[in-house]
Formats: structure tokens, C-alpha cells, sequence
């Protein structure tokens, strides 16, 4: 009985002293195969998460698209981009954006019932309103949106490009870049006369080209350029209308700049020029244009805030887009330019016949 106790005891003191725990070796193996499992699973999170902040992009955009659907079935008829005076020192100034107007079908009510549409965006009345954050009107992944600055990501439909200057309209159209355009090729820029030509006008074929424009919101002089849904010949499913743009909204530069603003720069999205130097001559036009360069789609992300009115995103590939028939898809940044620029296009059948046929 003796022997049997000693024997027990000594094995109590060898497992009293044996080491506990892992070895050195052992840690080292555990760390190295917990860094390659966390290595392999941050991309999928990354991943995901990606994903969702393009869903939730692509929602916003869808209840804006909507919006802007029920304003001009309630309209008859859809928005201008912006609303600017007609030049002279009575009316002179930047009145409103588009998303004023939609300020009642996004839940903002109380803005909208506060904004004195007879006074500018510049207007101390209505400056601080325009300085609120909307979310609903801002992307997820817009990493220039800056709380309380009155941010925007989201732009309409401009086409070829744009008439306005500072503090009112005109009729001459410009590109997105603001050079000034001869669409039909005869020589003459901002040709408006069909009597002497026997050709569309300039001005014809610029509307014929995008969907929303700006107009006159005070003053004897006003732009009567729109569209209705009746007026989309080229199909509502065909026609683009909204997109994303990351270089919109506020620009900090700018403060007056926010979803309040008419500029055309921010309140729009512009396919690039399909004519050479805006110039529409016998094989001088290329839609290949349409969609390359610095007005390709998403090669504005790195311009400056309010420099590039061109669809942009952070979702790899493309850019979000809807559509007038109330449809919201994924857009290639590698779509062909032909395709792209009969996408903006509300009447592309009405080019026939002339150098911009599409």
C-alpha cells in the first residue's frame, strides 16, 4: 500500500511541473492560420458591403426617380433642370433647381412650404433651407457628401449639353463643356431659321438631343423648352433620365452650390460632343465621342466638385441610371457611344436626315 502511495504522489509532482498552455510553435501556427482566415473572409466584407451602398444608391435614386415621375404626371409635363431670371437687372439671379419642385413627393414638405419661389437660391430666405441634408437625394458611397452643406448626387438628363448663362437663359447651345454648338453643320452657330436653310435649326436639333433644359422662371423673356411623357417618341423605356454624379451637389468652393442650385453643371448630366470641335460637318460626326474622354462616363470621378457633368460613381463598372418608364438598371461605363447617346436621346427617329442621324 506504501509502494502504491509513493508511486501516486510522484505522478502528481511530474504533472504539477509540466508546462500549460501552447507552445511558441504552436502560437505561431494559430496566428498565421487566424491572419489567413481573416485575409480570405475582408474581401467578401468588402464586398458586401460594396453591394449593399450600391443597392441602397440605387433605392435613392429609384424613390427620387419616382418623385420626378409624379411631378410631371401632376405637371402634365416634366421640370426644367433649372429656373433662371431672363438677364435684365429686375429678374436677375438663379432661382431653383429641379429638386424643389420635387421637395413635396420626397417627404419635405415643410421646405418646400417655406421656399419663397420669388426669390433666388441666393436669397437669404432661402439659403438656410438649401443648406439641409436631404438624405434621400445623396448616394451612399459619394464620399464628397458633407453633412449640412445641402448635398446631391443624383442629375438629370441634359443630353448634348445646355443653354444658360449667368443670371438667365439663352438660346445658343452649348456643350458640356460650354462650347457653343453647330449642330446642323451649315457654318453657323446657334443657327435658329429653318426659312433659309431648308435644315433643322440648331435649336430643333438640340432638343431633339436630352430631355430637360433650363428655363425662365421671371421676366418677359422665357424659355419654352420641354417635354412631356406623349413627347418621348423614341420610347419611355429607351429614354435615360436620371443618373448618378459624384461631382454635383456642394461644392466647397462655391457656397451658394447645393441641390438648390439652377447651375447646369449641377443640376445635369451631359453625353460628350459626337462632333468633332462642335462642329456637325459631313464626316465630322463620331458617336464613338459620346461616351469617351473626360465626358466618358465615370472619367469625371477625380475632376473638381462641379467641373464635370458627366454620370460618375465608386460602384466598379458603371453607374447607376432610370429610366422614364420608371425602370432603374446598372449603366456600362464601356456602352457603346452610338448606343449611349440614343439613350439620352428622347426623339433620336427625328435626326433623320440629317447629319446627327443617328
Amino acid at each position: 500500500m506504501k509502494s502504491k502511495r509513493i508511486i501516486s504522489d510522484s505522478n502528481t509532482k511530474r504533472a504539477a511541473v509540466s508546462p500549460a498552455g501552447f507552445t511558441i510553435i504552436e502560437l505561431v501556427v494559430a496566428t498565421a492560420v487566424i491572419g489567413l482566415l481573416i485575409g480570405l473572409t475582408l474581401p467578401a466584407i468588402q464586398t458586401a458591403r460594396n453591394s449593399a451602398r450600391q443597392l441602397q444608391c440605387l433605392n435613392n435614386m429609384r424613390n427620387v426617380g419616382i418623385a420626378l415621375l409624379q411631378n410631371t404626371d401632376t405637371a402634365q409635363r416634366f421640370p426644367a433642370c433649372g429656373y433662371f431670371g431672363d438677364g435684365t437687372p429686375a429678374t436677375f439671379g438663379q432661382y431653383r433647381s429641379w429638386v424643389v419642385d420635387l421637395l413635396p413627393y420626397l417627404d419635405q414638405a415643410q421646405i418646400y412650404n417655406n421656399w419663397d419661389f420669388e426669390k433666388s437660391c441666393k436669397d437669404p430666405v432661402n439659403i438656410p433651407l438649401a443648406g439641409q441634408h436631404i438624405p434621400i437625394i445623396t448616394c451612399p458611397d459619394d464620399l464628397s457628401v458633407t453633412p449640412g452643406q445641402g448635398n446631391l448626387s443624383y442629375v438629370l438628363n441634359g443630353g448634348i449639353g445646355f443653354t444658360a448663362q449667368i443670371g438667365g437663359v439663352h438660346n445658343c447651345p452649348v456643350d458640356g463643356r460650354g462650347r457653343r454648338l453647330d449642330l446642323n453643320g451649315n457654318g453657323i452657330i446657334c443657327h435658329s431659321s429653318t426659312a433659309d436653310e431648308g435644315v433643322p435649326s440648331d435649336r430643333d436639333l438640340f432638343f431633339y438631343m436630352g430631355l430637360f433644359y433650363n428655363e425662365t422662371w421671371k421676366g418677359e423673356t422665357r424659355a419654352d423648352r420641354h417635354y412631356t411623357m406623349a413627347g418621348i417618341t423614341d420610347g419611355a423605356s429607351n429614354t435615360l433620365l436620371i443618373s448618378e454624379n459624384l461631382r454635383t451637389g456642394y461644392d466647397p468652393e462655391s457656397w451658394t452650390a447645393n441641390w438648390s442650385s439652377p447651375s447646369p453643371f449641377l443640376t445635369s448630366f451631359y453625353i460628350g460632343d459626337p462632333c468633332l470641335n462642335g462642329r456637325c460637318t459631313t464626316g465630322n460626326v463620331d458617336y464613338n465621342l459620346a461616351n469617351s474622354g473626360t465626358s466618358a462616363i465615370n472619367a469625371g470621378i477625380k475632376q473638381a466638385e462641379g467641373r464635370a457633368p458627366f454620370p460618375s460613381s465608386l460602384h466598379a463598372g458603371g453607374v447607376n441610371v432610370g429610366y422614364c418608364d420608371g425602370h432603374f438598371a446598372f449603366l456600362s461605363e464601356k456602352i457603346d457611344g452610338k448606343v449611349y447617346a440614343a439613350l439620352a436621346s428622347p426623339q433620336g427617329q427625328a435626326l433623320a436626315g440629317t447629319l446627327l442621324e443617328q
